[in-house]
């Protein structure tokens, strides 16, 4: 939400009033112009339903050239970059989730707290790198059998492609920068998994691919990806692709579970939800609902 403060000006000529001399005159004209600020508004709790399992969406205030905030899951659902379709129809509607959203700021931090009602917590598209405290809220919210669920974009706002990979890094995982590639399909689908069960093809737009380190594969599942990388919509910038070492796999979808039903997830772009019509993708394109769908049940069954 951009909110504007506004100076009322009366044009009306002064009638009795004395002249002043020039260096005493004033203006509001010329004072400095209110700057657009971003109020951060946390839905917490929801208001929605009862009894459900509890999904948190972790946004950050970026405002990219467009001028308002994408993907967000509780607006007005009139943009095509907005995810209120999928929060309305898919994971309220189909899978009975109770859906909350948080705006992480510079003074809005990720707690223990603000974890603990959740099932499952989506880290999408921060703004700033998450702190030491803000990694170890996240890591326990796993060990204890939290579910995560990351995605990266041109959302993060400049320099700040890394958002998450101070909590990935542990896991051999990395996020790559977006890329800037045009709308591409994901065909290439390398394991059997509940997530792709029917999922023939889906789409994105400036994918943020992972780089899942060869000594992490036993543990990181990759289920799709973007390949080949020289492929128009999958290719890494130079530098990322110097970073690729034998055995690595540039990942579009990864997953991993541990002994008390923690699980993380990652997909590498957040356009593959967006409501749509508009540029880019939108959910109701190829398998993008079904993939929705299969990925938010399996991370909160």
């Amino acid at each position: 939400m951009l909110c504007m403060a506004l100076v009322a000006c009366d044009a009306s000529p002064a009638r009795t009033a004395p002249a002043q001399p020039p260096a005493a005159q004033t203006s509001p004209l010329a004072q400095p112009a209110p700057q657009a600020t971003l109020t951060p508004r946390a839905y917490l709790p929801s208001l929605t339903a009862e009894g459900g399992k509890r999904v948190l969406f972790i946004n950050g205030d970026h405002i990219p050239e467009t001028g308002y905030p994408h993907s967000r899951v509780r607006d007005d659902g009139t943009k095509p970059e907005s995810f209120s379709r999928l929060r309305q129809e898919v994971l309220e509607g189909e899978l009975r989730l109770v859906v909350d959203e948080f705006i992480l700021t510079a003074g809005t931090p990720i707690t223990p707290d603000l974890l603990a009602p959740y099932t499952l917590v989506v880290l999408g598209s921060n703004g700033r790198r998450l702190d030491a405290g803000e990694v170890a809220a996240l890591t326990r919210f796993y060990d204890d059998g939290g579910r995560i669920l990351t995605y990266a974009d041109f959302q993060y706002g400049p320099d700040n492609w890394a958002s998450d990979n101070s909590f990935l890094n542990q896991f051999g995982v990395e996020v790559f920068p977006d890329n800037f590639q045009p709308t591409t399909q994901i065909t290439d689908i390398v394991a059997t998994h509940p997530i792709m069960q029917g999922v023939i093809s889906f789409a994105t737009e400036g994918s943020s691919q992972f780089l899942i380190g060869a000594a992490s594969l036993g543990e990181n599942q990759v289920l799709a990806k973007c390949s080949p990388l020289e492929r128009s919509g999958c290719a890494v910038q130079p530098p990322e692709q110097a970073r690729i070492g034998p055995g690595d796999v540039v990942a579009c979808t990864w997953v991993r579970q541990n002994a008390r039903g923690g699980k993380l997830a990652g997909t590498c772009d957040r356009n593959t939800f967006h409501n749509g019509p508009g540029p880019g993708t939108d959910i109701d394109q190829f398998s993008n609902r079904t993939y929705a769908r299969n990925l938010f049940r399996w991370l909160t069954e």
